[in-house]
């Protein structure tokens, strides 16, 4: 509570500080910059990895995203997320989120490979279209999570699969179907089971990416012939309506109909156009992966992170923090930060509104236990 009346404080103290910077305020805000970034790592043990204990401490990042590479059996990822929460506490910080993708089916991190019970992916939920068997397999997915250490898990998926070319939601099996309201329903049923759980969820990608061609990890995306918001967007409505939604992370792809100029992670438009105002979501926005083909090849990390903050978008995901040349991408994405609110390209009062959207999440992590 004390960090979220800070930065309350220093909300109310900006004012017009995009027109003329005033050093104070950026000074205050400075050491709360790393709670804009959620970070991924290699690794599979704290003690043996520089990089995570650097931004854990340092860094001071809101939270770690953990991945196949981090996961090597049971034991050892709850040894990991232990070990994480000890040193988090031992550096003075607050909870952390410890999140992952736990989708099921072929993006389930915590999977076979690593001695896990295979799990039913959203494709398999829908065919049997059965929503107390959806809530039951979330909530055994959640309590993996949960004694884990895990309590963030970045899904559900709730992308209408209408295009069945689809190769990065529809191929792998990613979405409920092709009917948006039973999308909706699976959806509903799924977050139910992990918040009985005690684990977080976040409803991905908006504005939507059932409809595209191509895989935005690997490239641009465009959706603009392909995208049918009245569609798209209904699962987005009515779940933002029933107030069950703790965060939504944002796709890269463009529509020329929503911005001509940027794609939706990046898009003003978009994000505080279309989610917060028209749709009048006032949770967290994540962004998915900045290294992605779609958003890194086009337009460089740190500039990325300056167009996503000033877009809307609260944290910033960051799914590999070694750059290939041995940089930290999270120390290149603050670096541009600081830039940009020097020069007035952020305004402070934005950062200050996204740090207060990311505390008020991470408070629940820490009411909620590990």
């Amino acid at each position: 509570m004390r960090r979220r009346l800070l930065l309350a404080t220093l909300l109310l103290a900006t004012g017009c500080a995009m027109l003329r910077p005033d050093p104070v305020v950026l000074a205050r805000l400075e050491p709360h910059l790393g709670r804009l970034l959620l970070v991924g790592f290699s690794g599979t043990a704290l003690d043996a990895s520089e990089e995570l204990d650097r931004l854990l401490c340092d860094v001071r990042v809101a939270g770690i995203v953990l991945f196949g590479r981090n996961i090597t059996s049971a034991q050892q990822v709850r040894e990991l997320t232990t070990a994480v929460r000890h040193r988090v506490q031992s550096c003075g910080r607050a909870p952390l989120l410890i999140a992952v993708d736990a989708e099921g089916g072929r993006v389930m991190r915590l999977g076979a490979q690593a001695g896990f019970t295979p799990s039913l992916s959203h494709r398999d939920l829908g065919d049997e279209n059965d929503f107390a068997a959806t809530e039951l397999e979330a909530r055994r997915i959640g309590a993996l999570l949960r004694e884990a250490g895990i309590n963030w898990n970045l899904g559900p998926v709730v992308d209408v699969g209408y295009n069945p070319a689809n190769p990065v939601i529809v191929g792998l099996g990613r979405s409920f179907g092709a009917n948006p309201l039973l999308v909706t329903e699976h959806a509903r049923a799924w977050m139910s089971g992990m918040r009985a759980a005690g684990v977080l969820t976040a409803l991905k990608h908006f504005p939507g990416h059932g409809s595209s061609f191509d895989d935005s990890h690997l490239g641009f995306v465009d959706v603009t012939a392909t995208a049918r918001p009245e569609i798209e967007l209904i699962p987005y409505r009515t779940l933002i309506a029933e107030e069950l939604v703790d965060a939504i992370m944002t796709a890269h792809v463009f529509n020329r109909t929503l911005d001509p100029e940027h794609p939706a992670t990046l898009s003003h438009a978009t994000i505080t156009g279309l989610l917060r105002r028209d749709l009048g979501f006032r949770g967290l926005v994540v962004t998915d992966d900045l290294r992605m083909g779609a958003i890194d090849g086009h337009y460089g990390l740190g500039e990325a992170a300056v167009l996503a903050l000033d877009a809307g978008a609260d944290l910033l995901l960051i799914a590999e923090d070694r750059l290939p040349d041995g940089r930290s991408a999270a120390l290149t994405a603050l670096t541009a930060i600081r830039e940009a609110l020097r020069r007035g390209r952020l305004a402070p009062e934005r950062i200050a509104q996204a740090l207060g959207r990311v505390e008020a999440l991470t408070e629940r992590v820490g009411r909620e236990g590990p």
